[in-house]
């Protein structure tokens, strides 16, 4: 079995795949940095996790890529869509450019992440999508609405694709987390406190319990916030 992580090579998709891989399952990771991709996949048996170099900004690449890594496989476990990036400004000063960066990498990407995985999840009649959105999606904050906008977008989306393939078998997730200790915003892993914001390691480990329910049980979705977070 085989799940495919965007947004593997740090922060909270980092944990998730060696999460996964330590628990046996076989994992794609896909992210712009080779080099931390080489480095994660040799703190795991060899084989176990798969380094897959992809830029989810390009959006004319990205879904043939997607669909031919796997291709291959004999299953799919599932798909976690990860990958994120956000500026914290006030909308008036984001370029035109940085906010349509923001809407495809965000969101887009996981549409067309998606189209690419989808059709192999219905003929084998089963698989887990997991979106990890963020709990903007459900509460505003200035200076972040371009990112809170993108976040919306991907709760709409992963409920509505729910309700069109849970009949087919197939599982789709949101989790909304709050403020996670990694480098998203231009911050480094381990900067934050741990009162206020969550450890990317046990986020992981919670995530994997849900995806490790049986397929008859579903978590549509799950908002995650450290105690001390003041929302």
């Amino acid at each position: 079995m085989t799940w495919l992580i965007t947004g593997a090579s740090r922060g909270l998709g980092r944990h998730l795949a060696l999460a996964l891989a330590r628990r046996g399952q076989g994992v794609i990771a896909a992210a712009r940095d080779r080099e931390r991709l080489l480095a994660l996949a040799a703190e795991v048996p060899p084989g176990m996790i798969k380094p897959m170099v992809l830029d989810l900004s390009d959006g004319a690449t990205l879904a043939a890529t997607v669909a031919r890594a796997v291709a291959s496989l004999a299953r799919l476990s599932g798909v976690i869509n990860n990958a994120g990036i956000g500026v914290y400004k006030p909308f008036i000063e984001h370029s035109e450019r940085e906010s349509l960066d923001i809407l495809q990498v965000n969101l887009a990407a996981v549409v067309q992440v998606c189209h690419a995985v989808l059709p192999k999840l219905l003929a084998q009649g089963s698989g887990h999508i997991v979106n990890i959105g963020s709990d903007l999606a459900r509460r505003p904050l200035a200076n972040m609405a371009v990112y809170a906008a993108s976040k919306h977008g991907l709760a709409g989306f992963s409920q509505s694709l729910l309700r069109e393939v849970k009949g087919a078998g197939i599982r789709v997730s949101l989790i909304n987390p709050g403020i996670i200790d990694t480098d998203f915003g231009g911050a480094s892993e381990g900067s934050r406190d741990e009162s206020w914001s969550l450890r990317p390691a046990q986020l992981a480990e919670l995530i994997v319990q849900l995806i490790e329910q049986p397929g008859t049980l579903l978590v549509d979705e799950l908002t995650v916030h450290p105690l001390g977070q003041d929302f």
